[in-house]
């Protein structure tokens, strides 16, 4: 990610142990100082641990996205005017 220069970075959980994992990745994204929103999704995540577990180890925002098909338009979003929106 930080060799490609990325907007935003996203995450899939297709199984439970996939929730530790993103955790995980949170933690090294801030220790590494990353200033790009991270995006979460797939069958095993939710709104509630998005908030719970991701946003509190993260602080350049973390964003649930409820289906896949989404996500394009959540990144356009994120890309514009709306960020703050998204963001908050």
């Amino acid at each position: 990610a930080i060799e490609e220069k990325v907007d935003v970075i996203g995450l899939s959980g297709l199984i439970t142990p996939s929730l530790d994992e993103m955790v995980y990745v949170a933690e090294q994204m801030k220790a590494r100082n990353f200033k790009v929103p991270l995006m979460i999704g797939g069958a095993t995540t939710s709104k509630r641990h998005t908030a719970v577990k991701l946003a509190t180890k993260y602080d350049h925002g973390v964003i649930h996205v409820l289906d896949a098909s989404r996500s394009c338009t959540v990144v356009s979003s994120v890309l514009s005017s709306e960020k703050k929106a998204y963001l908050e």
